[in-house]
């Protein structure tokens, strides 16, 4: 008994400590692109609620089910609204949901971890991608920051941070990856511009460029495997990163700890995006 008391007060007061020196204790996100337990924005999530802050999430209705199952592993998610970034009216729908049950309330933090492109952009040469198919990639995976931000602006509280998910592809070839890559490239720019635009006011805009991880959404790139294995055997780490490493990142950039980075795009790819040539060129 004196042995498990003993365990209990080393660890608590280090939670403890850990969110009071993240400033976090008490704040409020909204957090899109939950999609399964797998779901980078999923560790997010987890990372936030240890931190001690609030959780309203915005979910696509074919992922309802999946969602609303995780409602029980995290007390702090207080609330679900449907959010569909397609469109101006359906990202307005999640904020009016939002203010009507939780009148006064405003967020500190906006966690945009979404992406996606019709299965053609994976599957054709890029050269023969279809208008609507490329429409459908930006739409969603690069200017839903711009709308999502749109809408979340009368919502947020002064000081705010948003952290939006980019890969390295948007500013090298990465095979099979095609019309995503441009798609990324024009999420980073959105958050340039975005950051100077709403920097003014305090708000920062950031992103983090991760490395590649196996999520739902990546299980639909062909050569996946063959990717993960590459970045494993050849960044300056030798492993591939996890969601929690990401989620730490994110974490730390919604913190006020990192009140003074804005229009960012940091990399947490186990530091695979310094290298030119492959170690592994090298026989090593």
């Amino acid at each position: 008994m004196a042995t498990v008391i003993g365990v209990v007060a080393r660890e608590t007061p280090t939670l403890r400590v850990g969110a009071i020196m993240l400033g976090l204790q008490g704040k409020v996100a909204f957090v899109f692109g939950v999609a399964s337990e797998d779901s980078i924005a999923w560790a997010i999530c987890k990372s936030l609620a240890e931190a001690g802050v609030t959780l309203y999430l915005g979910y696509q209705k074919r992922f309802m089910s999946r969602v609303f199952q995780l409602k029980e592993k995290l007390p702090a998610i207080a609330g679900f609204y449907p959010l569909d970034v397609a469109t101006d009216a359906d990202t307005k729908e999640f904020f009016d949901a939002f203010g009507k049950e939780n009148p006064g309330l405003k967020a500190d933090i906006l966690i945009h971890a979404i992406g996606f492109a019709p299965r053609e952009c994976f599957d054709r040469p890029i050269l023969f991608v279809e208008d609507e198919s490329i429409n459908t990639a930006f739409t969603i995976s690069a200017n839903s920051l711009q709308r999502c931000l749109k809408y979340a602006l009368p919502h947020l509280n002064p000081d705010s941070s948003t952290i939006t998910l980019t890969y390295a592809a948007s500013t090298r070839h990465v095979p099979s990856y095609g019309i995503m890559s441009m798609a990324k490239a024009a999420l980073e720019c959105w958050t340039r511009e975005l950051a100077c635009h709403l920097g003014p006011e305090g708000h920062r805009v950031n992103a983090i460029s991760s490395g590649p991880i196996r999520t739902i959404a990546a299980g639909g790139i062909p050569g996946f495997d063959n990717i993960l294995d590459h970045v494993a055997n050849n960044s300056p780490l030798r492993r591939n990163v996890t969601q929690s490493d990401v989620a730490g990142c994110t974490t730390w950039l919604a913190s006020p700890l990192s009140s003074g980075v804005t229009g960012q795009c940091i990399h947490v790819d186990a530091g695979y995006s310094i290298t030119m040539v492959p170690s592994s060129i090298m026989g090593e």
